[in-house]
């Protein structure tokens, strides 16, 4: 484990899930997933003090989940094994894009279960006041964090999925009253909120959901960054040869989170400046890789099993 850099402790909470890529049929390698833990691991990996309170199932895929973790330096001590598969996602790598399903390629063994498992009323108890909590869209497990009035808190929302059956009043009333330190939106959520609230810039946003930062990422063409002083658009200078872009906003996402609460001053140009070239420098290795962790480790690389049940 590297030396913590900061007091900051970083949190995330939810059932552990594991990704499984195949290529011409054949399993590649294991990985852990899920956005908020992918966040952690880039923290992790920094010397950042992090944790989870998260379940996975006794099984071969759980361990591998979390292995993942503690390899990175994230503490899995409030991490139970239940008697269920863990969730597994299964990715098919086909001509420079995947290919998303929940039920294995090879035998069409469903392998995910619904809703989470974590028990929120008792193993939430574990938050301290100051930790901060990464959360990854709306989904209905991330919402008692949201209403938690203490913590801080930031939040990515990468799909409108969860947006689209709650109204306009339901959806401020949610973000505002979650006072979330940093809100990250890409560029396809922006959009899908800028059409249903009839807006026309990230800064009306803003005003809408009043984070303490609002970052809009939009691809190859950089990113927007909003404050009460501020309205920056960072715009990329190259562009790497691309393997694979998962995992890439996570870690984009990372460093704005360390960035953000290591910083003692006033929000300035210059940080805006440092942070971009930071969070731009480490997305150019993440899409080098397969894999959404595959900067930070190897993940499980099979060579004996064809298929994820076999195991």
């Amino acid at each position: 484990m590297k030396k913590q850099l900061t007091n900051n402790r970083y949190v995330a909470v939810g059932d552990l899930v594991v990704d499984c890529y195949y290529e011409e049929g054949r399993l590649l390698k294991i990985d852990g997933g899920a956005s908020k833990f992918n966040v952690l691991c880039n923290l992790a990996a920094r010397g950042n003090s992090t944790y989870v309170i998260s379940n996975c199932g006794n099984d071969i895929y759980g361990q591998i989940a979390i292995k993942s973790l503690q390899t990175l330096g994230v503490d899995t001590s409030f991490v139970k094994q239940i008697g269920k598969a863990t969730r597994a996602y299964h990715l098919i790598v086909e001509n420079d894009r995947h290919i998303s399903i929940k039920n294995c390629p090879i035998c069409g063994k469903e392998t995910w279960y619904e809703p989470s498992l974590v028990n929120f009323d008792n193993d939430l108890e574990n938050l301290k006041k100051d930790d901060i909590v990464i959360l990854d869209g709306l989904k209905p497990e991330n919402l008692p964090m949201l209403k938690m009035p203490m913590q801080p808190k930031v939040l990515d929302i990468g799909r409108i999925k969860r947006l689209i059956p709650m109204s306009n009043i339901e959806l401020c009333a949610l973000l505002r009253h979650a006072n979330l330190e940093i809100l990250q939106l890409n560029e396809t959520v922006a959009k899908y909120l800028y059409a249903r609230f009839h807006l026309e810039t990230p800064w009306q946003l803003f005003h809408i959901f009043k984070p303490h930062l609002l970052v809009v990422t939009k691809g190859k063409d950089g990113a927007d960054f909003v404050t009460q002083r501020f309205i920056v658009n960072k715009k990329l200078l190259h562009y790497e040869k691309e393997l694979d872009d998962t995992g890439a906003g996570d870690a984009f996402f990372s460093v704005i989170i360390q960035s953000y609460f290591e910083n003692i001053h006033p929000i300035d140009l210059k940080w805006f400046d440092q942070t971009f070239c930071k969070a731009n420098a480490l997305t150019t290795k993440v899409v080098s890789h397969l894999g959404a962790r595959g900067h930070l480790w190897d993940g499980y690389c099979s060579n004996k099993y064809n298929c994820i049940c076999d195991m």
